[in-house]
């Protein structure tokens, strides 16, 4: 039986229909994972297969779309391009000597002009002589990493761009130049500039300025951190890395034929993504980037190969770490078996800014027991969910601790005067898998990207008396369908859903509510109440005493915060999303303009003006 999946987290408990309630169990555990669901994104154009039109000279183009200045062909048309038995073409068909077949799977693959250049090999003799070897690395970081000379199997090696000899061999112009890997991932190709590359060149060319760590991981996908190996000039810490790797289904002519085999190999995948289902979490990911407190996406690429051995030691390092945590090892195979992955194996990978580290470590790691932290980072985290559902009618819909990640800044002084900013620390809001925006479209009808969790009944069926996380699903469905978080729709079968008028693809910002319940619930499980510490003396310590009695307020006002989210009071307190909220903070005075604005230059009123006038981009 194939195991259970669910979003961000994983867990070893088994989903008991009597276990399910709706009280807050007090002791954290591991989770179950539950199925992820088909993402009804429908805007996304498919490829044609009979090539792309040649682009006019100093067209411009839009930043997801794909160059079609190549055209890629099978490979026996690449043996065919070898002998032209047309008396007319001989001219042309000596000229296609310069394609060169090394063997029956190894093909010497070409550069699409448009495509940056990789760093050069002498980029650390640079270093030595003094000279910046910036440039190359970050044409690194931003190049398609395919190979010169990739060992391929042959449906792989098909995929070899063969622009000399279309151009040299008139006869081939007609045939389909589109492979099957090309068509099956055709919706993710569409959102980046490069060509499926080879996944052991572009680790090569990586390993070699960066070392990979595997710092997370989901149900569909793992998260490696790049780090430099010593420091370049023109390239800070603020350059590296992270990389979400996703395994993605394979096409259906790719699959054994054998019956057998061809069960085993389906069984493999169920553990993979879709094409499509990543591809609606780049464009949220490319929608939410311009958005402050969200993740700063930075490119996507789509791989092909076994992981290469700098990713196999990562996570046989990461999987010793868990093991001496006495936590659950990884649920994805080990990438250094080559039963695992097949040599055909394709992967998106999601290259975002680093962000820190999550939230739930450092829950983990007791490093979350200050009240001037947890303000911080809650009220960051609620100002951040305010500007995306004003920007972008967002919500998260998987708002757990894992994926907030929490960065630390110089530190400074506490100044019980502030009312924001007591920490050094900066928060990201990342994993946008189940996520909902408004995407920006010239149409008269908007373009939502949404996941229909309707169609995902294991998401809601999580035994909460091991997480509290999985009660919350069943509260944002509630919330969604009813505006009452213990509302139970019957079995919530489709007919009762469609009964309400509402569904997942429209916009209902109270589920972002239920999530950041969960947050502050988390928070103050572990908070070190000022309440409970004796006062300083308030003429001997009158600084001393002033932070306490800031403290004490704080602490009054999260209390507070805590009853206006309880699952309950959701939707019957007239505060209906996160921007609610805020705009409560503002009234109450437990923060300032600048402190939802951001501290620039100007006056408060035009702050004011800005914040009101958010729109979508």
């Amino acid at each position: 039986m194939p195991r259970q999946k669910v979003y961000g987290k994983r867990s070893r408990a088994i989903y008991d229909l009597n276990a399910i309630h709706v009280s807050s169990p007090e002791q954290p555990c591991e989770k179950t994972t539950a199925k992820t669901t088909t993402v009804t994104q429908t805007d996304i154009p498919v490829r044609a297969n009979e090539g792309r039109k040649r682009e006019k000279k100093g067209e411009r183009h839009a930043l997801a779309e794909r160059q079609n200045n190549e055209v890629v062909l099978p490979l026996e048309v690449l043996e065919y391009a070898k002998v032209d038995e047309t008396p007319k073409r001989e001219p042309q068909a000596k000229r296609t000597d310069k394609i060169t077949l090394e063997c029956e799977e190894e093909i010497t693959l070409r550069r699409s002009p448009r495509r940056k250049r990789t760093p050069s090999k002498h980029a650390v003799d640079d270093i030595s002589r003094g000279k910046s070897p910036s440039k190359d690395i970050k044409e690194l970081l931003a190049g398609d990493g395919s190979p010169q000379k990739c060992k391929l199997s042959n449906s792989a090696a098909a995929q070899a761009t063969a622009k000399e000899v279309t151009q040299q061999v008139e006869p081939l112009a007609q045939i389909d130049a589109v492979t099957p890997y090309d068509q099956h991932c055709s919706s993710l190709l569409d959102l980046t500039t490069h060509p499926i590359g080879c996944f052991d060149t572009w680790s090569t060319q990586l390993s070699s300025h960066f070392s990979i760590n595997k710092i997370a991981e989901a149900s569909f996908g793992e998260v490696y951190r790049l780090s430099l190996l010593e420091e370049i000039p023109d390239i800070s810490r603020s350059d590296e890395s992270v990389f979400k790797i996703i395994p993605l289904r394979a096409p259906s002519s790719a699959l054994p034929t054998d019956k057998r085999k061809r069960k085993a190999a389906l069984t493999k995948q169920e553990m993979m993504s879709k094409p499509k289902d990543v591809a609606n979490e780049v464009k949220l990911l490319q929608r939410m980037s311009a958005i402050p407190g969200f993740t700063n996406f930075r490119d996507m690429r789509i791989l092909q190969g076994r992981p290469p051995e700098a990713f196999s030691a990562a996570f046989k390092a990461w999987n010793a770490e868990q093991k001496a945590k006495k936590k659950d090892l990884s649920h994805f195979p080990d990438p250094s078996k080559k039963t695992s992955y097949s040599e055909d194996q394709l992967w998106a990978v999601i290259e975002m800014q680093d962000a820190g580290n999550d939230l739930e470590r450092m829950v983990e790691n007791s490093e979350c027991t200050s009240i001037w932290t947890v303000w911080d980072i809650f009220w960051q985290v609620v100002l951040s969910l305010a500007k995306g559902e004003e920007g972008a009618e967002f919500e998260h819909r998987d708002l757990h601790l894992g994926n907030i990640c929490v960065r630390s800044t110089p530190p400074t002084t506490i100044d019980p005067a502030r009312k924001l900013g007591f920490t050094p620390l900066e928060t990201t809001i990342i994993d946008y898998t189940i996520s909902r925006c408004l995407m920006p479209s010239t149409a008269a009808t908007p373009s939502i990207a949404y996941t229909d969790l309707s169609l995902d009944a294991a998401l809601f069926e999580g035994d909460s008396t091991y997480e509290y996380q999985y009660d919350i699903y069943r509260y944002m469905r509630g919330v969604l369908y009813q505006d009452n978080a213990f509302a139970e729709i019957h079995n919530f079968s489709s007919k009762d859903l469609a009964a309400t008028g509402r569904d997942w693809e429209q916009y209902h910002p109270q589920t972002n509510l239920v999530w950041l319940h969960l947050v502050l619930y988390k928070l103050l499980e572990q908070l070190e109440w000022p309440s409970a510490l004796k006062a300083p003396n308030k003429k001997t310590k009158k600084a001393e005493w002033k932070a306490w009695k800031k403290a004490n307020d704080l602490e009054h006002v999260l209390l507070k915060v805590q009853d206006l989210l309880d699952p309950g009071a959701i939707c019957t307190n007239e505060i209906w999303s996160a921007g609610d909220l805020v705009l409560l903070a503002l009234c109450e005075g437990w923060l300032d303009a600048q402190d939802v604005i951001g501290h620039a230059e100007g006056d408060e009123s035009a702050l004011v003006s800005q914040l009101e006038g958010l729109e979508l981009q």
